[in-house]
């Protein structure tokens, strides 16, 4: 008698802890996240000028009137390419960071 009973107490906590965390799963649920790569992302080119060639630990960015933006990394990518290329110079280095318009 006394294990039927330890049984059905184990039973009933089990099955109410189990209800009990799907009812806070189901009540609790945030909105869904966002696209991250949705509209109004853009990828933006900052080239920099570095103290010492492929060393990217003292670098500063090189001003621009204005920064050129792409929307997609592959299209900020094979900019920045070009852009190295026709510098000629081993002390720039480019980046492409991902940012949200607005």
């Amino acid at each position: 008698m006394n294990l039927r009973r330890l049984m059905n107490m184990r039973f009933c906590l089990s099955f109410g802890l189990a209800l009990g965390v799907t009812t806070v799963l189901v009540t609790h649920r945030g909105e869904p996240v966002g696209n991250l790569e949705g509209p109004g992302i853009v990828y933006v080119y900052f080239p920099s000028l570095c103290a010492a060639p492929g060393d990217a630990s003292d670098c500063k960015e090189i001003p621009r009137p204005s920064r050129p933006a792409f929307s997609s990394m592959a299209a900020c990518s094979a900019y920045a390419d070009q852009e190295l290329k026709n510098e000629h110079n081993p002390r720039v280095m480019a980046s492409c960071m991902k940012q949200r318009e607005g």
